[in-house]
């Protein structure tokens, strides 16, 4: 059975700072690009929009629970199951893995709580966020 990934990229558009998910194109001394294909009959439309580099976030592949799509500098609210706790993480992409940086064991993967996490933002356009959550 071969596994098909569903890559796609977010990034913020350069002249309205909309974000837009969508195919990732990079060129050598320009800005990347962002393409959005829309199903549309009879011919699928294309939009292309040119994204600030440093606004562009990898999708994780998760989801949370509310099936909201997690991307690279997503902040996650993650309850924690036991217990009414709970504290607010950025997403980062480190050695191969999506996960949030936890103060007593390092790294953890974001398959690991993205039953129990929700999406509330992004590092870029909500930092106040993770100065009001609590870090583990």
């Amino acid at each position: 059975m071969i596994m098909k990934r569903e890559i796609k990229f977010r990034g913020k558009e350069f002249e309205t700072g909309q974000w837009i998910e969508g195919s990732l194109t990079t060129y050598p001394r320009y800005y990347p690009t962002i393409t959005l294909v829309e199903d549309a009959e009879p011919i699928p439309k294309k939009t292309t929009c040119v994204v600030l580099p440093e606004r562009v976030c990898q999708f994780s592949e998760i989801t949370d629970k509310n099936g909201n799509s997690i991307f690279e500098h997503d902040l996650i609210l993650i309850h924690e199951s036991e217990s009414s706790y709970q504290f607010t993480v950025e997403v980062l992409f480190h050695k191969g893995m999506f996960c949030y940086k936890n103060k007593a064991c390092g790294f953890t993967p974001l398959w690991y709580v993205s039953d129990r996490c929700e999406v509330i933002g992004n590092a870029f356009d909500n930092p106040e966020l993770m100065k009001e959550g609590v870090q583990p």
